[in-house]
């Protein structure tokens, strides 16, 4: 039963892989339900064991990269002991940015596809942009209070950050032989924040 439940599992992930690959090479609305079997190799009859049409499969696989993000980005943690809060904030970008540019197909589903898709597409990916902007506004308020961030209108900030961090990303997955390497990026990103959010005294 374990075994039956991974080989389905492994085969359903299969084909995520090869519609991710055809998406993002023709877009949502260029592709068809005949191009992602092709692409993977199986049989209309086992396409639609594991998905219901080609708008599902596509749903499955903003979901993946949104599930992806969210277990990425950490809550900043104040407890005694924790590591500097500029370095929690610092080591988010890393995780998120590594992880676009790692998988460079689900980030053009991401950024340029499902938000234009449809209402329903667009409403799934404002709801998680929605929660990443409260949590760095959370961050930033924090900040405020620990004398660490120059007292602002937190939501505002916060939108600038998420779009900085996004376009960011484009560039990186678009224009990636443009671009530093991924580690002066990521520092580049936090120093921009600190010059322009941060009080003085914290600026290194």
């Amino acid at each position: 039963m374990v075994v039956q439940k991974e080989l389905k599992e492994a085969r359903r992930n299969q084909i995520l892989f090869f519609a991710k690959h055809v998406f993002s090479q023709k877009g949502y609305h260029n592709a068809s339900v005949s191009d992602i079997i092709e692409s993977a190799g199986i049989a209309r009859g086992t396409f639609y064991l594991y998905f219901t049409s080609k708008r599902d499969i596509f749903d499955s696989l903003l979901e993946e990269v949104l599930k992806e993000l969210r277990q990425r980005i950490k809550p900043i943690d104040l407890t005694p002991g924790a590591p500097d809060p500029l370095e929690q904030v610092k080591a988010n970008i890393g995780r998120v940015l590594e992880f676009l540019v790692r998988d460079p197909e689900l980030t053009k589903i991401l950024l340029h596809q499902a938000a234009g898709l449809d209402e329903r597409s667009a409403a799934v990916l404002q709801a998680f942009y929605d929660r990443v902007l409260s949590l760095i506004e959370r961050s930033l308020e924090h900040g405020i209070r620990m004398g660490l961030v120059r007292p602002c209108q937190t939501r505002i900030v916060a939108s600038c950050i998420l779009g900085t961090m996004k376009e960011v990303a484009d560039q990186l997955t678009t224009r990636r032989e443009d671009m530093p390497p991924l580690e002066t990026v990521v520092e580049e990103l936090f120093n921009f924040g600190l010059r322009g959010v941060f009080a003085r005294s914290a600026t290194p």
